[in-house]
């Protein structure tokens, strides 16, 4: 079982204002619980999966709408391009 190792604490992320922590691209290691701005799917610390999507269905839901959103802002700049 890894450990916490203390290599987490270069990546860590400040809260935004704009937006949800899912929502601007960081990622939660469950074991450090340290929310981070990194690219890998792993844990460089631990070496344990980090966690991209909320646990709770409220935040999952506003999550998703706030992608689709995005989506049609994209479509629509496309279209008049």
């Amino acid at each position: 079982m890894m450990v916490c190792k203390g290599r987490c604490i270069s990546f860590k992320a400040d809260k935004p204002f704009y937006k949800g922590r899912y929502e601007s691209g960081q990622k939660l290691c469950k074991k450090c619980d340290v929310f981070m701005n990194y690219e890998g799917i792993w844990c460089p610390c631990c070496g344990n999966k980090l966690r991209t999507n909320p646990r709770q269905m409220y935040y999952k839901l506003k999550l998703r709408a706030s992608k689709q959103e995005v989506e049609l802002i994209q479509v629509r700049v496309k279209r008049n391009e």
